[in-house]
């Protein structure tokens, strides 16, 4: 009796131990980021700053003219915004950078960390937004 149970405490703890997870790799958006980069093209001279609450799982930002937030979730790598809501001021010289943005949100579908830099990506090779972390 006393080998059967033995056997059954050690078949528990390999089992238990072979189906760990380490989900501590797993990174999330999280805090401030700059835009750095937009349809694979690398940006200077911007402020345009995104705040991702994993919380409440939204996303708040400024896109050189006007402010949006919209929803998020992200599982892994998947990544999927809602319809982003946003503030209507005009802006000469800035809004088609805020469309392209706004746009690059509603397709985005994965992204990748690469250090303290977050590339989200649709279907294709190029990353719709490259972000850099600052907070």
């Amino acid at each position: 009796m006393m080998r059967v149970f033995l056997l059954i405490i050690t078949v528990l703890f390999i089992t238990s131990c072979a189906n760990t997870a380490d989900t501590s790799s797993i990174e999330s958006l999280e805090g401030e980021y700059k835009v750095i980069g937009l349809n694979g093209k690398r940006i200077t001279g911007n402020e345009m700053i995104f705040t991702f609450d994993p919380v409440g799982n939204r996303i708040s930002g400024d896109t050189g003219c006007n402010n949006f937030s919209a929803n998020y979730s992200q599982e892994g790598q998947e990544l999927d915004f809602s319809t982003p809501m946003n503030t209507r001021k005009y802006c000469e010289g800035r809004m088609e950078t805020e469309r392209e943005i706004l746009s690059s949100i509603e397709k985005a579908s994965r992204l990748q960390f690469s250090g303290n830099e977050v590339m989200i990506y649709a279907d294709g090779e190029e990353p719709l937004i490259t972000l850099t972390k600052i907070k």
